[in-house]
C-alpha cells in the first residue's frame, strides 16, 4: 500500500505554473456552472498552491433618468465585504474521468464565510481584499460618530466601481456626471479552493484520476451584492454623512419647503473633497435621526418622492463643508419636521426604497484554473505504475465536508435535528442556522427587514440604533437561542446543555460555547484566530474526536436538541447547514478509482 508524500524536499522535483481555462464557455451568470478539466497529461500537482483566477463584473439594473416615483436610481454596489468572489461560489464538485464524485461541498460558501470570519486578522483580510475581491478597513472612509471601522466601506480603492473622475479642477472640487452601469469595473481576482483535495498538502496523482474535472455552481443574483455601509439606513447609520443644514450658517430645513442644497458636517470623512462622499450623483436621498427616543424619518411630499442628488461639491473659504446640490425642488418638499443641525440627522440612500424592484446581476468571465504542476520524474512514475499493474493500492487522504441539511420553522421553540452523518473518520461538525427567508435581492441589499444582528449602544440612546444582516445566506443568526446538545452514543454531549443565552443577549460569548467551538474548528482545519464574529455569525460546534484520532459516525442516532426559551420569541425560519468535517479517501486500486467517506 502506498500514500502520497507531503510537498517537500524528501526528492528531488520540478514545478511549474499551468494556466488551464473553463471549458464549457466564456461568461458565465448566477446559476450557471463553471467547468475546468485537468487532463492526466499533467500527471501530478500541488493542491495548495492552486488558484482559481477570474473577472468578476456587477450589473446594476437599468437606470431610469426619469424624476417619477419609484424610478430605479443608482447606488453603489459590491460583493460581499468578508468573502468577495467566494460568496459566488454555491457548490463545488470535483470528479474523476469516469465521474466518480471525489468531493462535494454543497453551501461552499457559507462554510467558508465561517472559515474567514474565525480564521482571520488584520493581516489575513488585508490580504484577502487584494486577491479575493473582499474590501479591507481603510482610514480614508473611518467614522468618527461611533462606528470608526467597516470592511464594507471602501469608496475610494472598491475593486468593483470607479473612482470619480470627472473634475473640473485640481484637487476635485466638483462632481456632476451621473453615475451609471459603465462605472462599475471588472474586478480581476485569484482565490484559493478550501476543498479537502484543494488544500491538502499531498501532491495530487492526478494521471491515476484519468484526469479530473472541477465544478463550481454560482449562487442565485439575490445574495450577492452589498451597499456600503455609511450610505444604508439599517446597518450602521452613525456611519453616514450628518446633515449640517441646508445654508452655510446651518438652518434647518422647514416643514413644507423645498432646497435645492444641503451641506454636511465635518464628521465621518466628510470633508476637503466630494470624493469623500459615499453617495454618487443620481442616487435619492433620505435623512433619520439617530439618537431620539423614537425614530424619526423625513417624509416626503405625496407624490414626489425623496431629491435626487445632481451634484457634489466643495465650498471653501469660511464655508469649508462638502454639498449636495438636489434636484428637482419639487422633488425635496417635506411634510413634518425637518432635519436640524443640532439633532444628529443622517443622510442615507433612498435609491432602493423607492424602486419597486432592485435586481442587480454579475458576470464572470475569463476564468482558469493556475495549477503547480509537478515534475516527479520518470523513475518515480515507472515504479509507481508497475505497483500499480502489481495489484497493489494507493491511497489518498484528505480533510474534507460533508454538508447536511435541515429546515425550522420560525415558530418552533424545541427542535430536535437529526444530522444523518455516515462519515467513517469524522473530525467534528460545525451547525449554522441560516436565516432561510425568501428575500428579494432588493430587500438583502437595503437591509431592511433581515435579521437584526445587534444595537449599537450610542451615548445618546442606546436602544434605538439596529445593525440588520447583509448576509443572510453567509452567517449563522443567534434569534434568541437558549442551550443546546448534541445526542449521539446513546448519550447527551455534552453531558449538561451548553447555555447561550449571553448570546442571545447580543453582549457577551458563552465560556463554553467558545471553547467548545473553538475545540470543533479546530479539528476542522481552521485556526480560531478571532471569536468576535460570534454573534454576526453564529455557529454551534462540536469536536467529535481530538487530536489525530476520528470518529466513526455511521449508523448512529446523531442529533442536535436547540431550544429557544427566551421572552423573546425567534424571529425568522432556519436553514441549518450542518457541516461535518471528516478524513476522505480516494482508493487506486487495479486502474479502478473508489471513495471511502
Amino acid at each position: 500500500m502506498t500514500s502520497y508524500w507531503t510537498a517537500s524536499n524528501k526528492i528531488p522535483i520540478g514545478q511549474k505554473s499551468v494556466r488551464i481555462p473553463a471549458d464549457n464557455g466564456v461568461n458565465y451568470k448566477a446559476g450557471q456552472e463553471i467547468r475546468i478539466r485537468i487532463d492526466p497529461g499533467l500527471k501530478f500537482f500541488n493542491p495548495m498552491q492552486t488558484m482559481l483566477e477570474a473577472d468578476v463584473v456587477i450589473l446594476p439594473p437599468t437606470y431610469n433618468a426619469s424624476t417619477a416615483l419609484n424610478s430605479i436610481k443608482p447606488t453603489r454596489l459590491q460583493l460581499d465585504a468578508e468573502t468577495g468572489f467566494q460568496s459566488l461560489c454555491r457548490t463545488i464538485r470535483v470528479h474523476d474521468s469516469n465521474g466518480t464524485l471525489l468531493e462535494e461541498i454543497d453551501n461552499y460558501n457559507t462554510l467558508v464565510s465561517v472559515m474567514y470570519d474565525y480564521h482571520t486578522n488584520n493581516s489575513l483580510r488585508g490580504k484577502r481584499a487584494l486577491t479575493e475581491g473582499s474590501t479591507a478597513y481603510t482610514p480614508a472612509t473611518r467614522g468618527s460618530e461611533g462606528t470608526t471601522k467597516s470592511v464594507q466601506n471602501d469608496y475610494h480603492t472598491n475593486p468593483y466601481f470607479k473612482p470619480p473622475t470627472n473634475a473640473s479642477t485640481s484637487p476635485l472640487q466638483s462632481i456632476s456626471a451621473s453615475f451609471t452601469a459603465d462605472d462599475f469595473i471588472s474586478a480581476k481576482v485569484i482565490i484559493p479552493i478550501h476543498t479537502g483535495i484543494f488544500q491538502n498538502d499531498k501532491i495530487f496523482p492526478n494521471m491515476l484520476m484519468g484526469g479530473i474535472t472541477l465544478t463550481i455552481l454560482l449562487e442565485d443574483n439575490r445574495y450577492c451584492f452589498r451597499q456600503l455601509e455609511s450610505v444604508n439606513r439599517f446597518r450602521k447609520l452613525n456611519l453616514n454623512p450628518q446633515f449640517f443644514g441646508v445654508s452655510s450658517i446651518g438652518a434647518s430645513w422647514p416643514n413644507g419647503s423645498g432646497k435645492t442644497t444641503v451641506f454636511l458636517n465635518d464628521v465621518n470623512s466628510q470633508y476637503l473633497e466630494p470624493e469623500q462622499c459615499p453617495f454618487v450623483v443620481g442616487e435619492k436621498i433620505g435623512f433619520e435621526r439617530s439618537n431620539a427616543s423614537t425614530t424619526t424619518t423625513v417624509v416626503w411630499a405625496a407624490g414626489t418622492g425623496a431629491p435626487e442628488i445632481t451634484a457634489i461639491n466643495f465650498t471653501g473659504g469660511a464655508v469649508n463643508k462638502l454639498s449636495l446640490t438636489l434636484g428637482p425642488v419639487s422633488a425635496s418638499a417635506i411634510t413634518g419636521a425637518g432635519p436640524d443641525n443640532a439633532s444628529d440627522w443622517y443622510l442615507y440612500s433612498n435609491s432602493l426604497e423607492e424602486s419597486v424592484t432592485y435586481n442587480p446581476t454579475y458576470r464572470v468571465e475569463n476564468v482558469a484554473l493556475i495549477v503547480q504542476e509537478i515534475d516527479a520524474g520518470v523513475q518515480y512514475e515507472n515504479e509507481m505504475m508497475k505497483k500499480m499493474r502489481e495489484g497493489g493500492v494507493i491511497n489518498y487522504d484528505f480533510l474534507s465536508y460533508t454538508c447536511y441539511k435541515y429546515s425550522q420553522l420560525a415558530s418552533d421553540r424545541v427542535a430536535n435535528i437529526r444530522i444523518p452523518i455516515e462519515n467513517s473518520r469524522a473530525k467534528s461538525i460545525l451547525c449554522v442556522p441560516l436565516d432561510s427567508s425568501p428575500y428579494t435581492s432588493k430587500q438583502v441589499i437595503e437591509c431592511k427587514d433581515t435579521y437584526q444582528i445587534e444595537h449599537e449602544h450610542t451615548d445618546n440612546n442606546p436602544t434605538n440604533y439596529r445593525l440588520r444582516s447583509c448576509r443572510p445566506n453567509l452567517e449563522g443568526i443567534v434569534d434568541h437561542i437558549t442551550n443546546y446538545q448534541f445526542l449521539y452514543d446513546g448519550r447527551l454531549q455534552p453531558n449538561r446543555r451548553v447555555d447561550l443565552t449571553r448570546v442571545s443577549s447580543k453582549k457577551a460569548i458563552s465560556g463554553q460555547h467558545m471553547i467548545e467551538l473553538d475545540k470543533a474548528l479546530s479539528q476542522a482545519g481552521i485556526t480560531g484566530h478571532s471569536m468576535a464574529r460570534f454573534n454576526s455569525n453564529f455557529v454551534i460546534a462540536r469536536a467529535l474526536a481530538l487530536g489525530d484520532a476520528v470518529y466513526d459516525a455511521r449508523n448512529k442516532d446523531f442529533s442536535l436538541q436547540v431550544n429557544y426559551q427566551e421572552t423573546s420569541e425567534p424571529t425568522k425560519a432556519k436553514l441549518w447547514c450542518m457541516y461535518c468535517a471528516h478524513i476522505r479517501r480516494i482508493e487506486v486500486k487495479s486502474g479502478n478509482v473508489s471513495v471511502i467517506v
